[in-house]
């Protein structure tokens, strides 16, 4: 290979990657994050990541956040209530 041919195929593979890199988070997928409402109830939302939950999240209790809900004792929460909560 010449030096261009050499420069053009590095460009091109470096470009493939980054390229690849910067598209990655278009494919991210979904997750279920848990969140408490304002009646005190553990709720479930599916969003990309933990600040679309929050932001996505149908009448969050303004202190709650979200957990990320990752095994079947994890999706045993919701529906559970918070006594607390007021």
């Amino acid at each position: 290979m010449t030096y261009a041919q050499n420069t053009t195929a590095y460009a091109l593979i470096t470009g493939l990657a980054l390229t690849a890199l910067m598209a990655a988070p278009i494919f991210a997928q979904a997750a279920n994050y848990a969140y408490v409402d304002k009646q005190g109830e553990v709720k479930m939302v599916t969003a990309n990541d933990w600040m679309t939950a929050i932001a996505v999240a149908p009448n969050i209790h303004i202190n709650s956040g979200v957990f990320l809900l990752t095994s079947a004792s994890d999706l045993a929460a919701v529906g559970d209530k918070v006594p607390s909560v007021k």
